[in-house]
């Protein structure tokens, strides 16, 4: 079983591969809302991630009303994705900002890092729910060829559910890796031959119908009255004689 610092260690390593991420709040009238935000380029450390964003934007004010968010991360290339869960606070700490702050952050403020506008949003983390699978199409196509074969979808990746605060991980209780469909489409099938299996005992078990004496008799009397009738015609009917042409030639 991995320590709290190895699954600390490897959430940092699959946020590092994706800078944009997700953020969701709760809006007005309990809608939740998700605006793209850049991570702070810290290590994360177990515990926080941070996001630069304006003292007097919507966010900041949903965040004080209701501090729950989540953050999801996702990288179609690298085959990783996070759903990260906690509490957010707006943190105004000039010491953390100026630790933070870097010249490409000009471009959204332009008054620097001394902006009186310019906040963190620190986002407590409670748990991480992670799906990290292979990278590269090939490894993408050998892994699906694998799942089919063997009916066995762990290999397309690991999902895991980490509790940043007891330090413990589990895998989640359902299915819900992206693009899973495998489980379904043979419980589909599963089914049909089901059916398929029913409608066979089903007939197996219906009683055949029974024919009465009487339908057999009359039955059996129409069919020798034909056969009679047809040997009285063909008696009838006088043979065709061959002529000595014909019979010459045959």
């Amino acid at each position: 079983m991995a320590t709290r610092k190895q699954e600390t260690e490897h959430l940092a390593r699959l946020m590092k591969k994706i800078d944009i991420a997700m953020l969701a709040t709760i809006g007005e009238r309990g809608m939740i809302v998700s605006r793209p935000l850049s991570t702070q380029s810290a290590t994360f450390d177990g515990e926080r991630v941070w996001f630069f964003t304006e003292g007097d934007s919507p966010k900041v004010a949903e965040i004080r009303r209701h501090p729950k968010v989540n953050v999801a991360y996702a990288s179609k290339d690298a085959n990783t994705y996070l759903s990260v869960a906690g509490e957010a606070h707006i943190n105004r700490d000039p010491e953390r900002i100026d630790a933070f702050w870097n010249d490409a952050m000009k471009a959204f403020f332009p008054k620097g890092k001394d902006d009186p506008n310019l906040v963190l949003i620190e986002v407590q983390v409670h748990t991480v729910e992670y799906w990290d699978g292979p990278g590269s199409w090939i490894g993408k196509a050998v892994t699906f060829a694998v799942a089919r074969v063997t009916g066995n979808d762990d290999v397309m990746g690991e999902n895991r559910i980490v509790d940043l605060r007891t330090g413990r991980s589990r895998k989640p209780a359902g299915t819900d890796r992206p693009g899973s469909g495998a489980r379904s489409t043979a419980t589909r099938r599963t089914g049909k031959t089901s059916a398929k299996k029913a409608t066979k005992r089903v007939a197996k078990k219906a009683p055949a119908k029974r024919v009465s004496a009487a339908t057999a008799k009359k039955a059996t009397t129409k069919k020798t009255t034909t056969q009679r009738a047809g040997k009285r015609a063909a008696a009838k009917t006088p043979a065709k004689k061959a002529s000595s042409r014909t019979a010459g030639r045959t």
